[in-house]
């Protein structure tokens, strides 16, 4: 499969619930998921992590993937032990740069 650019791949959104726990164990988990997608990469997948967010309040982790399937956004989960939710295809828009905020 192709290595090609992170920009070239679609964009998915992984979501699962999880209990509150302490930020160090929120970085471990975010670490997991980075590493497995790492690995799958180096195996000839591509998938890599854009993005994570924990929303505390709601017990609820998103992750931001490119990636060439969302079978592969399944599989990256899997391996860090976080069974996804729900995966949707994302489309994402570039950034708001500094000088154009009023």
């Amino acid at each position: 499969m192709s290595q090609g650019s992170t920009a070239s791949r679609s964009r998915y959104l992984a979501e699962w619930y999880q209990p509150a726990m302490p930020g160090a164990r929120l970085e471990q988990t975010a670490a997991r998921i980075g590493q497995s997608a790492a690995e799958l990469s180096a195996d000839g997948s591509a998938v890599h992590v854009l993005l994570t967010l924990f929303m505390p309040h709601d017990e609820v982790t998103f992750c931001l993937f490119a990636a060439e399937s969302p079978a592969l956004v399944e599989q990256a989960c899997r391996g860090a032990s976080m069974p996804v939710s729900r995966i949707t295809r994302a489309i994402t828009i570039p950034e708001v740069t500094r000088q154009s905020l009023p």
